[in-house]
């Protein structure tokens, strides 16, 4: 077996990303972010609490994990697929995401 499949990981993660951008018409606020912020559980884990080889994120404060999000947004930080993942959501969905993640039970 050579290598990490990068393009099926790639196809999911832009997959995850764009599909809550579906049922923003749809959904109530609250129910918006829920959906968005479960996308996010396939790689960083239910409520943040990574198991695997992704940074987990509970327990952060909302303005630390919206300075991460807001940065790969605008390529200030750089990763393998983050960055673009983030590129998908406004700014108001990133912040409201990271708030989403910061209530969370840690």
């Amino acid at each position: 077996m050579r290598g990490f499949p990068v393009t099926p990981v790639l196809r999911l993660a832009f997959g995850l990303a764009l599909a809550p951008l579906a049922w923003v018409g749809s959904a109530q606020a609250a129910d918006q972010v829920t959906v968005m912020a479960d996308a996010c559980a396939g790689c960083h884990g239910t409520d943040g609490h990574s198991i695997g080889g992704m940074p987990g994120f509970s327990g952060k404060k909302a303005d630390e994990l919206k300075k991460v999000l807001h940065d790969f947004k605008s390529g200030a930080r750089e990763a393998t697929v983050m960055d673009r993942i983030a590129k998908a959501y406004s700014v108001q969905q990133l912040d409201a995401i990271a708030d989403y993640f910061a209530s969370r039970k840690k």
